[in-house]
C-alpha cells in the first residue's frame, strides 16, 4: 500500500469525485421533479377536499421544490463550468512545457537567446500557474457559495404556483416563467 498518491492519482480521484458530484446533482433534479409534481397532486386533493391549510401547505412545499430544482440545476452548470475550465487549464499548461521543451531545442540548433525564451516561457507558464492556482481558490468559494443560497422562496409567484396546479384560467396554457430559466439552464448544460 501506498503512503502518498502521484500527481496523477490526485487528478484521477478529483475528476471522479467531481463526476460523482454531477451525478448527485442530476439524480436530486430527478426526484425533485417527482416531488413536484406530487405537491401538486396534493394541492389538488387537498382543494376537492376543502382543506385550505393543507391546500396551503402544498403550495409552499412546491415553491421550495420547484426553487430547489431551480438552484440544483444552476449548481450543476457551475460544477460542469469550473470542471472544465480546470481540464482546459491543466492542457494549457501541459501545451505551454511541449513549446518549452521544444523551444530550447530550436534555440539550441540556430543559436538564439536561448536565456530570453527560456524566460519567456517561464513567464508564460507562471501565468498558468496562478491561473490554476486561482481556479481551485474559486473551486473552494464555489463550494462555500453552494451553502450560503438564500432560502427565499419568492423566485416563483403564488399566480405561478396556482397556475401549475390549476392550470391557466385566460387559456393561455401551462407555459410558466420559471420553465423557460429551467429551459435555459438544460441547455446550457447540454453544451
Amino acid at each position: 500500500m501506498k503512503l502518498f498518491k502521484s500527481k496523477a492519482e490526485k487528478e484521477q480521484e478529483r475528476k471522479m469525485l467531481v463526476r460523482q458530484s454531477m451525478r448527485e446533482l442530476e439524480k436530486r433534479i430527478q426526484k425533485l421533479e417527482a416531488q413536484q409534481k406530487n405537491y401538486i397532486a396534493d394541492a389538488r386533493k387537498a382543494r376537492e377536499e376543502g382543506l385550505p391549510d393543507m391546500e396551503l401547505l402544498a403550495k409552499n412545499a412546491l415553491k421550495m421544490t420547484v426553487t430547489e430544482r431551480k438552484r440544483t440545476y444552476r449548481m450543476l452548470l457551475q460544477a460542469r463550468i469550473i470542471s472544465q475550465m480546470k481540464d482546459m487549464n491543466a492542457m494549457t499548461n501541459e501545451f505551454l512545457k511541449a513549446v518549452q521543451v521544444i523551444s530550447k531545442d530550436i534555440a539550441a540548433s540556430a543559436g538564439l537567446d536561448i536565456a530570453k525564451i527560456t524566460g519567456d516561457l517561464k513567464f508564460a507558464m507562471d501565468k498558468v500557474t496562478m491561473q490554476t492556482e486561482n481556479l481551485n481558490d474559486m473551486l473552494e468559494n464555489s463550494q462555500d457559495e453552494v451553502g450560503e443560497f438564500s432560502e427565499d422562496n419568492s423566485v416563483i409567484s403564488d399566480e405561478e404556483i396556482d397556475k401549475m396546479i390549476y392550470g391557466a384560467q385566460d387559456g393561455a396554457g401551462d407555459k410558466f416563467a420559471y420553465d423557460d430559466e429551467l429551459a435555459q439552464l438544460r441547455k446550457q448544460l447540454d453544451k
